[in-house]
């Protein structure tokens, strides 16, 4: 009986180990397993433990650019479907297929697009001289540097503040549809260079069309904007909106925008500009 409850006091030797001691020995079988591993003697082991290192870092980084991917696949996807809803809304498209309206947008290559093609179909331009024309078209295509600028700018009258107006209101129809889509793509137009465009149509010459804020490259570079898109309006309309727009194009390219490069134009500081 003593024997027995000796015994059961007696504790298995690893059981009395120290957690240290046990531990040891666990790493000591381990190091044994990774000697007896069949690649532990290949004399490229380490070369290859570095090379499976990367493949699995590179392999992290594709996943997660994958993932980056499918995401914004995803937010493009949803965006095009609304567009394609907004076009269909608009009578752009039909039945998945593009109407004649359609067509005529498609020939249009601007930031305001779709409100340029809204003008020509609504008939807003229709029946402006070659100068009106260009003062209206210059809303959709210039952005001035500040709301001051705009708002110190003086504006054409007669028939172009009605049709600068009639925009305003086609823009404001605009951006609620797109809103109603969750779409944000068309700025607002701005009127601040319709009064230099229209008196640069009528042949004014270049030091009473330049305003503070309206440098001469500034000036070159909107009216080659605007002669841009001018142009597209005169292959998306008919006659004799065409050429009325050919017209204005040809009254906007003398003087200074028929130098080859902005860097070319003189300093107005240093002397009379060319007009």
């Amino acid at each position: 009986m003593m024997t027995k409850l000796a015994g059961r006091d007696r504790e298995p030797p690893s059981r009395n180990k120290p957690p240290q001691a046990a531990a040891q020995d666990q790493i000591a079988a381990l190091r044994r397993r990774v000697r007896g591993h069949p690649c532990h003697d290949c004399p490229d082991r380490e070369e290859h433990a570095r090379r499976l290192e990367r493949r699995a870092r590179l392999q992290r980084e594709v996943e997660r650019l994958e993932a980056t991917v499918a995401g914004r696949s995803h937010v493009i996807a949803r965006t095009f479907q609304r567009v394609c809803a907004v076009l269909a809304h608009l009578g752009y498209t039909q039945d998945g297929r593009v109407t004649d309206a359609g067509k005529r947008l498609a020939c249009l290559y601007t930031e305001l697009d779709l409100l340029a093609a809204e003008c020509l179909r609504r008939g807003l331009w229709d029946g402006l001289g070659p100068a009106d024309l260009a003062a209206c078209v210059s809303a959709l295509t210039f952005e001035s540097r500040s709301a001051e600028a705009v708002a110190a700018t003086p504006q054409p009258g007669g028939r172009v503040r009605d049709v600068l107006a009639a925009t305003m209101s086609v823009w404001r129809e605009l951006d609620d549809i797109e809103e109603d889509n969750r779409l944000s793509f068309l700025r607002e137009p701005d009127p601040g260079f319709a009064w230099a465009a229209h008196a640069w149509a009528r042949g004014e010459p270049l030091e009473s069309v330049l305003g503070p804020d309206l440098t001469p490259g500034d000036f070159v570079r909107a009216v080659k904007q605007l002669m841009d898109l001018l142009g597209q309006v005169a292959v998306a309309a008919g006659d004799p909106l065409r050429s009325t727009a050919l017209a204005a194009v040809g009254a906007l390219g003398h003087g200074v925008v028929t130098f080859s490069s902005v860097e070319d134009l003189p300093d107005p500081a240093r002397g009379t500009l060319p007009g």
